[in-house]
């Protein structure tokens, strides 16, 4: 698993990690992750248009708030970001989350069944393939 970050802000990234997120950070220089949340384009969206004006925003940053999350005002704003979740092989992907509201989080619940359910069907293929090795 990995966050991808579309900017480095050494500030920013020692804040993040590993206090939100323990696992490896990448950057993504050229952008091709958000790139591929919006089909070829960065999903923008202004401060006022995006986040002032939009309730589903402002009730996100309130369930941030409410859970200790900080933010702030440092670098690129209006990127917007997502999930993916790729199955091994040439299964692809089995989630997609795409931030439409700043903020948007994925369902917890969900990604933790999907990840077992994609855990399962590695195991299941790695004891099929055991049992065809040993005939």
């Amino acid at each position: 698993m990995f966050a991808v970050l579309h900017e480095h802000i050494e500030s920013e990234v020692n804040d993040f990690w590993p206090r939100y997120w323990g696992g490896v950070v990448i950057l993504d220089r050229t952008m091709g992750f958000f790139k591929a949340l919006g089909v070829g384009k960065l999903l923008k969206d202004n401060f006022l248009s995006g986040f002032l004006f939009n309730p589903r925003a402002i009730a996100n940053y309130k369930r941030a708030k409410a859970l200790g999350i900080h933010q702030n005002f440092k670098g690129e704003g209006e990127i917007k970001g997502g999930l993916f979740i790729v199955g091994q092989g040439g299964n692809g992907i089995a989630y997609l989350l795409i931030e439409r509201n700043f903020g948007d989080w994925a369902p917890v619940p969900e990604i933790l069944e999907i990840c077992a359910r994609l855990q399962d069907q590695q195991q299941d293929g790695d004891s099929i393939k055991s049992s065809q090795e040993y005939k």
